[in-house]
């Protein structure tokens, strides 16, 4: 019997130990901001080989496109989801990541030390705010556009 609950503790906590590793780590990411531009269109889903729909943003909105570098500066990878990633307006009312703009597909994002990437980043916005910050999990990044 005590055999079978080691084995069951020891278990547990291979389970919680892998569920430690996956979870998100944003320490050491530094984000530099390449360019910020505002827009009523976005480009839809492919209609063919070269063709896409545009899309107009809902009435009242409009869609901020962020050029971001995501650079890992820890020593451990960086991992998080833009699915939890967030952008204010000057009053502080926050706005979810809508999509990405390009080829990426996944919203899970892992960053290796020293190491950085380029995403092109869309969300929906009020057509009468600035955006303020960008939010990744508990950090802030003020939106600067980096000359």
């Amino acid at each position: 019997m005590i055999k079978i609950k080691v084995i069951a503790l020891f278990m547990l906590f291979i389970v919680i130990a892998a569920f430690k590793i996956e979870s998100s780590s944003i320490e050491g990411l530094q984000i530099k901001f390449r360019k910020v531009s505002e827009d009523y269109m976005r480009p839809g889903p492919p209609n063919g080989p070269i063709i896409s729909m545009p899309i107009e943003a809902a009435e009242g909105m409009k869609f901020v496109k962020l050029k971001l570098t995501l650079r890992n500066e820890g020593e451990k990878d960086c991992i998080f989801d833009f699915e939890n990633v967030y952008i204010s307006t000057e009053q502080d009312s926050l706005y979810r990541f809508l999509k990405f703009q390009a080829y990426f597909t996944g919203t899970k994002t892992k960053i290796k030390p020293k190491k950085e990437i380029d995403r092109i980043v869309l969300f929906e916005f009020p057509d009468n705010a600035k955006p303020k910050e960008l939010f990744i999990e508990d950090k802030r990044y003020k939106i600067i556009e980096e000359k």
